[in-house]
Parts: structure tokens; C-alpha cells; sequence
């Protein structure tokens, strides 16, 4: 046999990548994780993907709440001709399954097997009338506090237990120059610390009246206008950043040392340490909240596809990859976040994960695991739009007594049951 010269060899190489990138099966995603943690994320999944012959093709819409998201995807799907699969939370997986847009390929046996292993809240974000119509892929815990421990230690503090711990420790931060709460400009960053303060001055009960019944007896009661009093009292410890920030320019005064604290999700650990913060990160429950667990369920809803043979065995190896204990373990790591999957390995979860996963398990067992008003778990997008639109308007507007935020927000979301 003659010596393939360089030429042939090349041309040869050329011709099996052809064919390698010929055979392998493009699946679009509609998503809306652009930070640098999410992208970091996203590798695991893609990484995931390609080992099955799947090529993920991105289809990003920023707007880290996914209002954005969710418009162009329904103008998509009415079109027709909707993505592989779309990044969906709470209720909004509901909406569209109830529509008929969403599939559910999956055996009888496979989804029994999910039933084994997923908590029943994760269960109830993603099934619809008794069917999985949804893979979830992380659980994230809302009601975290984050706590740049060089910053408490300088002005000899620990982190507090209480929001009134709080209003005795800010003006001591605020008088030595530090931004005591961190709090971004955009309603959900708003919405994400209200529902945290509210469960804070109150308890798991009232959470679920206020943010799942939409119970008008709650929404106004004395109780709920003194926390809407005391929420707005948080106002001068929060050093506003200049508007357009993103959540993660933001929190970058944690990292910094400007900032002391900050409630978010543990979405913002896995983004601090990108950004280079080390063991001055530190996370306790936001105050108050110990015992309770406010959640939020990533996962990924396959659309109906038309006209391919194909189709089948691509949302067959899609959900493989996404439900694989293996890389739900690996995503956790990069989110920030915790695994749905009970048998999913946990040992590589750093303090907060494995705190994080501790803190769910007690939660689950005394009833006290909360579906996240914020981040799209408790309510319709609409009667969230609504819940933020009061809560910031109030925030913002001092001379809004909170009479009448209650009135408004009540009538905005009876209007919306009607």
C-alpha cells in the first residue's frame, strides 16, 4: 500500500469531519442564562449533549426574569415552528402544556422512575395532569443572605438573625461607608428581597396567603401594611446603584468589599466566585427565615415538534442527558444550586450547597418549603408582574402610604381571578 502523501491525508481528515459534523442532530433551546455562571452551566449540558451526537444551538434572550423570553417563544410556537426545548419555570410550565404545546415522550417506566427520586414539589413544577411535560434540573434556594465577612468583622458584627438585628447593624455599616443590603434597580432583584423580608416578619402561613392564595384578608391586614412600612424602611441601607446595572455589575460590591450583605439566590454564589470571591463569602438564612426554604425549579420544557423522524429519539436523548444523576450533580456545582434528584451525588457540593440541601430536606419535612414568588414558582407571570409593580412603586415612593399599596395590590390580583 503507497504512503498517503500530506495532501491525501489532509483531504481524508477533512472529509470525516464532514461527515462527523453531518451526522450530528442540532437541537435549539430557548434560554435566558447569559451570566457568566449560567454560561458555565450551560457547558456541562452542551458537554453532556454532544456525547450524544446532540449539538446544542443556542437561542438566548437576555432578561434574567424571562418576560422576554416567554413572548418570543410564543410567537415561535404560534408560528409553528418552536425550538427542541425552552427553558421554563413554575405555573409558566402549566400555561403551555395546558395550550398543548409541550410534549410528553417519555415511557410510563421512565417517568415511575422519576417519581422514585424527585421531591413532590419538583414533581408538581413539572408534571401536568399526572405527566412529566418538564425536565428539572436544579433547585435553588431564594431566601439566602450573602455575607462579605470581612466587611462584618470590621465593624466587630455577626451576621443577623432578625430583621431587627438588621435595623440595629446597618447604621453602623452606613457610618463607616459601607452599603449595608446590597439591591439592584430591577423589580425582580426587589421582588426577590421582599418575599425574603415579608416571610422574615411573618411566617410560612402568611407567605401562602399573600403570594399563592392571593388572600385578600391577608393582603390587607394590618400585618402586611406594617411589613410593606418596615420593607420601605430598608430603603436607605440598600446605595441604590446607577440604573441598568445587571444583577451581576451589582453584586460585584460584595466582592469588592463595598457592600456588606446581600439576599439573593444561591445563583449569586456560583457568580461571586466566577468573579474571583473567595472565603469572605459567607451564607446564612436572610433573617428570620431558618427553618423555611423559598425554592426555585430550573428545567427545560420539549415543544412539539412537527414533520421529523427524528424528532422521537432527539427529545429521548435530550431528556437522558438532562435527568442523568451524573450531570444533574456537575450542573448543581456550576449553578450554584442543588440537585432534584435524591440519588444524584452530593459530596462535591461546597459548605452552602450542602447547608443548602440540609436546609430543603428539613424544610420538606415540617411543610415549609415555599414556591418562590420572584422567581416564577408561586403565581401566573402576570400576577407576578403585578405583585412587583406595587411592591416597587411603594419601595420608590415615599409618599404612597401603605394603605394604599395594600388596596392596590389586592385589586390587581382579584382582577386577575376573575
Amino acid at each position: 500500500m503507497k504512503r498517503l502523501t500530506g495532501l491525501c491525508l489532509l483531504a481524508l481528515l477533512l472529509a470525516l469531519r464532514m461527515t462527523g459534523n453531518a451526522s450530528a442532530q442540532p437541537v435549539e433551546v430557548l434560554h435566558y442564562w447569559t451570566s457568566t455562571s449560567e454560561t458555565a452551566a450551560l457547558d456541562v449540558i452542551k458537554s453532556g449533549l454532544a456525547q450524544k451526537g446532540l449539538v446544542w444551538k443556542d437561542f438566548v434572550i437576555p432578561g434574567g426574569g424571562g418576560e422576554s423570553a416567554y413572548a418570543v417563544l410564543q410567537a415561535r410556537a404560534i408560528a409553528g415552528d418552536p425550538p427542541v426545548a425552552a427553558l421554563l419555570e413554575g405555573p409558566t410550565v402549566q400555561e403551555w402544556a395546558s395550550l398543548g404545546f409541550l410534549a410528553s415522550p417519555y415511557p410510563a417506566s421512565l417517568e415511575k422512575s422519576w417519581d422514585a427520586v424527585l421531591p413532590q414539589v419538583v414533581q408538581q413544577a413539572v408534571k401536568y395532569k399526572g405527566r412529566y411535560v418538564a425536565l428539572p434540573t436544579n433547585i435553588h434556594r431564594i431566601n439566602w443572605l450573602w455575607v462579605n465577612t470581612d466587611v462584618l468583622a470590621a465593624v466587630g458584627a455577626a451576621p443577623p438573625k432578625t430583621w431587627d438585628d438588621f435595623f440595629v447593624l446597618a447604621p453602623k455599616l452606613k457610618a463607616v461607608g459601607y452599603t449595608p443590603l446590597l439591591l439592584g434597580n430591577e423589580p425582580w432583584q426587589e421582588g426577590t428581597l421582599f418575599e425574603a423580608f415579608l416571610l422574615g416578619m411573618s411566617d410560612a402561613a402568611f407567605y401562602r396567603q399573600v403570594f399563592v392564595e392571593h388572600n385578600s384578608d391577608a393582603i390587607l391586614s394590618s400585618r402586611m401594611q406594617y411589613i410593606l412600612e418596615r420593607f420601605r424602611a430598608l430603603r436607605p441601607y440598600t446605595g441604590r446603584p446607577d440604573a441598568g446595572k445587571s444583577w451581576t455589575q451589582t453584586i460585584a460590591a460584595l466582592r469588592q468589599g463595598k457592600a456588606a450583605m446581600l439576599v439573593m439566590g444561591d445563583w449569586a454564589k456560583a457568580e461571586l466566585q466566577q468573579q474571583g470571591m473567595g472565603r469572605q463569602l459567607d451564607c446564612v438564612p436572610a433573617p428570620g427565615t431558618a427553618s423555611a426554604f423559598i425554592y426555585g425549579v430550573d428545567s427545560f420544557a420539549l415543544l412539539h415538534a412537527e414533520g421529523e423522524a427524528g424528532d422521537n429519539k432527539v427529545q429521548a436523548q435530550f431528556a437522558a442527558v438532562l435527568m442523568s444523576p451524573a450531570l444533574q450533580s456537575r450542573l448543581a456545582q456550576r449553578k450554584g444550586a442543588i440537585p432534584p434528584r435524591r440519588d444524584a451525588d452530593r459530596s462535591k457540593l461546597d459548605r452552602c450547597g450542602q447547608a443548602s440541601y440540609a436546609a430543603f430536606a428539613a424544610a420538606e419535612k415540617t411543610r415549609q418549603l415555599l414556591p418562590s414568588m420572584a422567581h416564577s414558582m408561586a403565581g401566573t407571570q402576570v400576577a407576578r408582574e403585578a405583585i412587583f409593580r406595587v411592591v416597587s412603586h411603594y419601595f420608590n415612593h415615599p409618599q404612597q402610604d401603605s394603605g394604599q399599596a395594600t388596596q392596590q395590590l389586592n385589586a390587581a390580583l382579584q382582577a386577575l381571578q376573575q
